[in-house]
């Protein structure tokens, strides 16, 4: 049997324009992430444990 396909909502009007405004700005303001030298430390650490684990 079959399983009925769902319509796909689509933005229409102001809300689209606003969407794509905020999409738009978001794009050119990206931020990146930074990571403390500790924290990266830390997380290579975690990494080289779990490495060992699936051996």
């Amino acid at each position: 049997m079959a399983i009925p396909v769902r319509s796909i909502p689509v933005l229409e009007g102001e809300v689209a324009e606003q969407f794509e405004k905020n999409a738009r700005w978001a794009e050119k303001h990206r931020g990146s992430v930074k990571f403390s030298k500790e924290k990266m430390e830390s997380f290579n650490k975690l990494m080289e444990k779990s490495r060992k684990n699936l051996i």
